[in-house]
């Protein structure tokens, strides 16, 4: 009888996978793939099917997968592929689940096809079938790269190894040239100590830079490569490679380096220089490229304003007095103040009438508490002189002597400026003449 005859009376009509012990699925072009040395459970379909279907069920060996399956027979059958002796038929007889056993491939074999050979009712002979829907793939198990523990152990110091170059990338990359050789000058020993080891490597920012980068993306590469061996799925080994990268290899690093980067940067510089020995072949050519098109690494230049600002955002946090602070920031806006910002107005000064009786305003120069007071005559912003009080020292009050008489004598000098002198300039001149007071006056 013709092959087609023979299949028509064939209650078996195909079959699908359902379930194995080892990784199976169905390929590209429909075809059942397991792994060799594995359980599978096989849904087969058809009609009439009964419990002892299983008598009915065997395997071949297709020796050319090109080879077009109507052209043989089911002659020879395989042990490689033993068929179990019960099967789970629906209660319609339309379908039915047999449980196979694959065994292992032979060595030169990384894998081998096989198609589904059923006996005809009539007991007449055996029929292949030689679609999709009858053939079965067996695929070579795939071996792990390394003993499971090895990698387990592997696996851990590469997440130590990622979280390192995360860490450091952020605290060494943050520590300012400009600032480890301050730390140096006036730290605390133990910053000192660590500054001195930092500052070598720091000031190769590039190069570090870029031997950090590729330890850390060679790091993450070889994590996720090793995950995909131990797990088994590429998906799965991106979720756990992503999950334990973000949680070891980059938050809690930077947190603890954002905070102590100085000394968890000295205390791993071994290691540092042994990834940028290893790295020196890609990572120094690169680095010499960025120090060319970027130009050198200064560092953090503070100018005067950005100076003063520091001073009053870090106030709480240092250990400089109020008084210190304003001193300083005195200091630093000489050159951009002039006389008019800092001298005080005639309307509020402490002045007295060049004609005064001594013996009247004597108790009122004591009660200012001024040293130096501005002598007028007629007019407020007519200055005469300046009396000093310790110039009243030898004056009786009770002699009436008139205020004039005793500026007269000690004949103080009086020195004007013009309102938009600057303060350094000021400072300059109060250091050349001995003259504690000035007036200001308007330039035109």
């Amino acid at each position: 009888c013709s092959f087609i005859s023979e299949h028509q009376k064939t209650p078996v009509l195909g079959m699908r996978l359902e379930r194995s012990s080892k990784a199976a699925g169905t390929n590209d072009d429909g075809v059942i793939q397991v792994t060799e040395e594995s359980s599978v459970q096989l849904r087969f379909y058809g009609v009439q099917l009964h419990a002892g279907v299983w008598t009915q069920i065997r395997f071949t060996e297709v020796a050319d997968a090109a080879e077009d399956a109507r052209d043989r027979t089911c002659v020879d059958f395989t042990k490689d592929i033993s068929v179990g002796s019960f099967m789970n038929v629906s209660s319609r007889g339309t379908s039915g689940v047999l449980t196979v056993h694959v065994k292992p491939l032979r060595k030169s074999e990384p894998q081998k096809e096989y198609a589904l050979c059923t006996l005809s009712p009539d007991g007449g002979g055996w029929v292949l079938l030689g679609d999709s829907d009858g053939r079965l793939l067996v695929v070579e198990e795939k071996k792990s790269l390394l003993p499971m523990w090895l990698q387990v152990m592997m696996i851990s110091c590469l997440l130590v190894l990622s979280g390192m170059f995360s860490g450091l990338n952020l605290g060494l990359m943050a520590l300012d040239p400009m600032e480890l050789r301050i730390v140096q000058s006036c730290g605390t020993d133990k910053e000192k100590k660590y500054a001195r080891k930092i500052e070598p490597i720091r000031s190769k920012g590039n190069y570090l830079l870029c031997s950090l980068l590729l330890g850390n993306v060679l790091v993450n590469t070889t994590l996720t490569i090793l995950l995909d061996d131990l797990i088994g799925s590429g998906l799965g080994a991106v979720v756990a490679s992503t999950i334990g990268i973000v949680i070891f290899g980059e938050i809690v690093p930077q947190a603890l380096c954002s905070r102590h980067g100085l000394a968890v940067g000295a205390n791993t510089i071994l290691v540092t220089k042994l990834f940028m020995l290893l790295t020196f072949p890609l990572s120094f050519p690169v680095s010499k490229l960025l120090d060319f098109l970027l130009g050198q690494e200064i560092g953090t230049v503070y100018n005067r304003e950005k100076l003063v600002e520091m001073l009053k955002v870090t106030e709480p946090y240092n250990d400089l007095v109020k008084e210190e602070l304003n001193m300083i920031q005195g200091a630093l806006e000489l050159r951009t103040k002039t006389v008019e910002d800092v001298m005080t107005s005639l309307d509020h000064c402490f002045m007295i009438q060049a004609d005064a009786v001594l013996f009247n305003t004597m108790s009122e120069i004591m009660e200012s508490g001024y040293t130096r007071i501005p002598v007028f005559d007629d007019e407020r912003s007519n200055i005469v002189d300046i009396l000093y009080v310790k110039d009243l020292a030898f004056v009786d009050p009770d002699d009436c002597t008139t205020l004039k008489t005793v500026t007269k004598f000690y004949n103080h000098p009086v020195h004007f400026v013009f309102h938009d002198t600057k303060l350094d300039a000021m400072l300059e001149e109060f250091k050349k003449a001995p003259t504690h007071a000035r007036q200001k006056s308007q330039s035109h």
